[in-house]
């Protein structure tokens, strides 16, 4: 049972320091713990996250070899690319606000369990349309990341709430790294060491993600928990907290003008990252200028998503020390900048015309893609925290709404001409930077006024202690069972 309790001038849950005013959030992150609830849930959100990445974007690294087996043109390409991200927006749009109604582990098995149906079903298609289908199905995985960062946000307390979020994320995130190399080494060991032929050995490839997230589902279901006093199910039955509804959660987050504008900016930087991870590749291994193959391409292409590892991570400090020096203003200060750099980099790396130059652009531009991303989610927290499954259903959709809208750019203008494409979307990128200006949220500062905000300053002004909160504390063993 979870015991919370008062020593040292603080709360407890063992060595975790938590904040009771906040539902017992912890106010640390000991990446070396798995000790549950609040661990546990940090290392199973990013785990899970990545699964689901690797299987959604499996068979990017393999579209070489899948389009000369179904014999696809490349505007076909182009249309599965499409509709891989497309099948993520609805999808995230749900799974938000059911977050709030069931609780993100439920949530998160599910969806877990869906991919790895349509994983395997990846091993059987047979034409155009049967691609079409599965890739747009696989999709619906990627709403994963909407129920990350829902439930590292139910975990922590908003000290460290933007590197909190920017850290599952980002690792989450990773597997868009991974799955370009993962893919890839599946198939050179069934093709080379095991002896198959070109078409066995990628269809084959797809049981390796499948059976890994297979198990993080297993994982979830059986051995984590909703939030720091237990799962949402048991909570609301014993009336501990208020019962939300799905609708009520989609309204409050739907409608809050914040989210949408926030959106539009993490179209232009999530949306920009699955884009990259459907097409660099193929960008790579097409440039006649850049003169490598099919597997060297898909290794380069995959030190994009290896900036994951740390780089969504730092956009999420950078934001709550903005925070802490500027309150929201500093929050939507880090995300502006960010954003800049982002498209000015983006510029770069599609002039590169030598495959030295172009590397060393790649990567630089991706740590400010993800640098943004985690930078966005140190504000989504506070935009309508009473709606916060709503909030990040509508922004991390429109991280899937960005990647549609790239695709499209990309298949009816630039198709063939992938540089000029990425100089187009950096001019974009670095206009979406001018949203912040017209963020305001409620109890907030804002880039060019507004009163005081952020949490530094409710520091400030302790609040005393509520009489209840060591009566709640001793009732937690009751309330939560490990």
């Amino acid at each position: 049972k979870f015991q919370y309790e008062e020593k040292n001038g603080g709360w407890y849950l063992g060595k975790m320091p938590v904040a009771p005013e906040q539902g017992f959030k912890a106010k640390e992150i000991q990446l070396l713990s798995f000790a549950r609830p609040h661990m546990r849930g940090f290392h199973l959100a990013w785990a899970s996250f990545f699964c689901a990445f690797v299987c959604w974007f499996a068979f990017a690294p393999l579209m070489f070899f899948v389009k000369q087996d179904l014999d696809l043109n490349l505007s076909q390409v182009f249309t599965t690319n499409i509709l891989s991200v497309a099948g993520t927006v609805m999808c995230r749009f749900a799974i938000g606000p059911l977050c709030d109604k069931i609780g993100p582990k439920i949530c998160q098995f599910s969806l877990l369990s869906w991919i790895v149906v349509f994983t395997l079903l990846g091993m059987s298609v047979n034409s155009y349309w049967s691609l079409c289908v599965v890739r747009f199905f696989l999709g619906f995985g990627g709403a994963a990341f909407v129920v990350t960062q829902y439930w590292t946000t139910s975990l922590f307390a908003n000290e460290i709430v933007g590197t909190a979020n920017a850290t599952t994320a980002g690792w989450g995130n990773l597997g868009g790294g991974v799955t370009q190399m993962l893919m890839v080494a599946v198939y050179a060991f069934f093709n080379g060491a095991v002896g198959l032929g070109q078409e066995d050995s990628w269809r084959l490839s797809f049981l390796v993600p499948a059976f890994i997230t297979a198990c993080v589902a297993v994982t979830i279901i059986t051995m984590a928990d909703d939030s720091p006093r237990g799962d949402l199910s048991y909570l609301y039955r014993e009336g501990v907290i208020a019962r939300k509804t799905a609708t009520q959660s989609a309204r409050l987050g739907m409608l809050n003008l914040n989210s949408w504008l926030l959106g539009v900016q993490y179209a232009c930087c999530f949306g920009v990252e699955l884009h990259i991870n459907n097409t660099v590749a193929l960008y790579f291994a097409t440039r006649n200028s850049f003169n490598i193959g099919p597997l060297d391409a898909g290794v380069i292409a995959s030190l994009f998503g290896w900036m994951n590892l740390f780089a969504r991570s730092s956009g999420g400090i950078l934001s709550d020390l903005g925070n802490k020096m500027q309150g929201m203003r500093g929050r939507l200060m880090a995300q502006s900048f960010c954003l800049a750099v982002e498209g000015v980099l983006m510029i770069i790396f599609s002039r590169q015309g030598k495959i030295s130059g172009a590397i060393p652009a790649l990567v630089a531009f991706s740590y400010f893609v993800q640098a943004t991303e985690g930078a966005t989610f140190g504000i989504v927290p506070y935009i309508c925290p009473e709606g916060l499954g709503g909030v990040c259903a509508v922004v991390g959709a429109w991280g899937n709404i960005g990647a549609v809208c790239w695709g499209m750019m990309f298949k009816f203008g630039y198709l063939g001409k992938f540089d000029k494409g990425y100089e187009a979307m950096g001019y974009i990128i670095i206009a979406s930077a001018v949203f912040s200006v017209f963020m305001r949220i409620k109890g907030q500062n804002h880039m060019f006024g507004g009163r005081p905000g952020g949490y530094r300053d409710r520091r400030k002004s302790r609040s005393p202690r509520p009489v209840s909160l060591r009566v709640a504390a001793a009732a937690a063993p009751r309330l939560v069972s490990a």
